[in-house]
């Protein structure tokens, strides 16, 4: 049956990343304040998200901040929103979406110098976590309870989805049984009764991956209209995923939990960290090592496919979202900024 309102709505709390995180952020301003202040210090604020493009790299976070790194140093562009953007993704060296709180949608078609705003929602008072694309015009963003937006223009319209095929058989009884008696009542339990879908992104094979709260794995074949959910491994959060250069899938999230996959989703292994932080950012560099990005300030790299991992950072006192690399450099985001990871 239909899981109780109250636990639900407790669980949001680790919806965005990394909850620890969370609990630190100030309510964000709507997206339709006006402009995001350029800042002098606006590097050390909270930064959730960075991703590399042909030209360098494009890091977003708190108030609307992004950011531009195109020669080892960070400058901040002007950007129409002051709400916090938890992610963003490049589909070449000039198109590129970054999504956040109030249902926010963000385009660049210029590498990240300049920005528009596509989608905003602020009383709706939910957050986009994800987006990806396979083209300029084709793409999906998702986000807290269930949110899935599509878009087949480049984002000048997004089409609203329910993803009714990830719900347990109960819940779809529940649903048809309420939607008999009141569709004011089953448009207001649609809005809730999904689980938040945390990460989304596009493996070599075409597939979509979906993962997120509840132990949530899922698979889509047709690029997002139908979606094929995996029985559970796990029944709590996973934050982040990734697919590594040998093809193996990676999914984590909360309290540290992480799992490999060698054989496309199938099966899974779960992996000993040695601690319980969330993990919250997973990505392979240059070099094919994988780091994983944890609360607690822990950074952790992997040099077999992600079979192990060690630690290579512990920096108590902030929480780390985001590893990325621009040329010779890995770069950290977190709760105080952006900063380089030195290795010996």
């Amino acid at each position: 049956m239909f899981k109780s309102k109250i636990l639900h709505i407790s669980l949001v709390m680790g919806a965005m990343f990394a909850s620890n995180c969370i609990a630190a952020f100030e309510a964000p301003a709507t997206a339709n304040d006006h402009h995001a202040e350029m800042a002098v210090l606006a590097s050390s604020f909270l930064t959730t998200a960075m991703v590399p493009t042909e030209n360098g790299l494009v890091a977003v976070g708190d108030r609307g901040h992004i950011f531009l790194n195109n020669d080892g140093h960070w400058q901040q562009v002007k950007v129409p929103t002051r709400a916090l953007l938890t992610n963003i993704t490049f589909i070449d060296a000039n198109n590129g979406w970054a999504v956040g709180h109030d249902a926010t949608i963000l385009r660049t078609s210029d590498g990240g110098s300049t920005w528009s705003l596509q989608k905003s929602d602020p009383a709706l008072d939910r957050p986009l976590l994800a987006a990806v694309f396979s083209d300029s015009r084709h793409g999906v963003v998702v986000g807290a309870y269930g949110m899935y937006f599509a878009t087949q223009d480049g984002g000048n319209s997004w089409e609203k989805q329910f993803l009714d095929s990830l719900l347990p058989a109960e819940d779809v009884e529940y649903l048809a049984e309420i939607r008999a008696e009141s569709e004011e009542e089953y448009q207001f339990e649609i809005s809730s009764i999904l689980p938040h879908f945390n990460s989304i992104s596009r493996l070599s094979d075409g597939r979509l991956l979906l993962v997120g709260e509840l132990g949530l794995i899922a698979f889509s074949s047709d690029q997002g209209q139908t979606w094929q959910r995996q029985e559970n491994i796990y029944e709590g959060s996973f934050f982040t995923s990734l697919e590594t250069n040998t093809k193996s899938l990676i999914v984590a999230g909360l309290r540290g939990n992480m799992f490999h996959s060698s054989d496309k989703g199938q099966s899974w292994t779960k992996i000993a960290l040695g601690n319980n932080f969330n993990v919250n950012h997973l990505v392979q560099l240059a070099n094919g090592d994988i780091y994983a990005a944890q609360n607690n300030g822990v950074i952790l790299q992997s040099s077999d496919d992600g079979k192990t991992f060690t630690k290579v950072l512990s920096s108590k006192g902030q929480d780390m979202t985001s590893v990325a690399q621009f040329k010779q450099q890995i770069w950290l985001a977190g709760s105080k900024g952006l900063s380089t990871l030195q290795l010996n």
